[in-house]
């Protein structure tokens, strides 16, 4: 055998050992590539899931509509023997947003004032009621939807606010003080109320 045919033959098996190891990098490299996409993307998708749920968490989902219609007793007398006794206001949902459940074994309302701070919609107990206006029948807050949140004050348990109080007086709001009804739902941001009471010259007024 002539030396230019071994020198043809080491060239050939030097080729294909060549072309080899090129494939073998290629394929590692796409393997790589594909490993740091496939990450890129569930990085991605997970900070999207993130912001997203954030931002239905920050946003609040109920919203009140028009004024709050409250309710007095012993207007004739003067103002700070002036009681709150009952309040009334609309729930809907805002736009964009999922259903919310306003059952009393889901939502949470709590109510706040100079007397104390206290839960007040339970199922055993009847100081809040929500009802809907025109809803289906059941207790998710729908868009288009709205729900009659009314809080007889009058029901208020003695160990609701302020176990202490010498008579149910105390445990009201009276004229120029401010209270806080909180509602939390299951999803989404706490929708918080706060007024303060004007001067009251009837037994029916609306709070804005």
């Amino acid at each position: 055998m002539s030396k230019n045919k071994l020198l043809g033959k080491r060239r050939g098996m030097t080729g294909l050992e060549t072309a080899i190891i090129l494939v073998a990098f290629v394929i590692t490299a796409a393997a790589f590539a594909f490993v740091v996409l496939n990450m890129g993307f569930l990085t991605a998708e997970k900070a999207q899931s993130v912001i997203s749920s954030g931002m239905a968490e920050a946003a609040s989902a109920l919203l009140t509509d028009s004024g709050m219609i409250a309710q007095f007793s012993n207007v004739t007398g003067d103002q700070s023997d002036i009681c709150l006794t009952k309040l009334t206001f609309y729930l809907k949902l805002s736009q964009g947003h999922e259903p919310i459940d306003v059952d009393d074994n889901v939502m949470v309302a709590t109510y706040t004032s100079q007397s104390g701070h206290g839960e007040i919609y339970a199922t055993n107990g009847t100081i809040m009621t929500i009802s809907g206006v025109n809803s289906d029948g059941d207790s998710l807050l729908e868009t288009g939807e709205k729900f009659k949140v009314e809080i007889d004050f009058t029901e208020l348990a003695n160990d609701a606010l302020d176990p202490a109080a010498a008579d149910w007086s105390e445990k009201y709001a009276h004229p120029y003080e401010e209270f806080r009804i909180e509602l939390r739902p299951s999803a989404g941001a706490v929708l918080t109320i706060e007024r303060q009471i004007p001067a009251v010259y009837s037994t029916v007024m609306t709070i804005e």
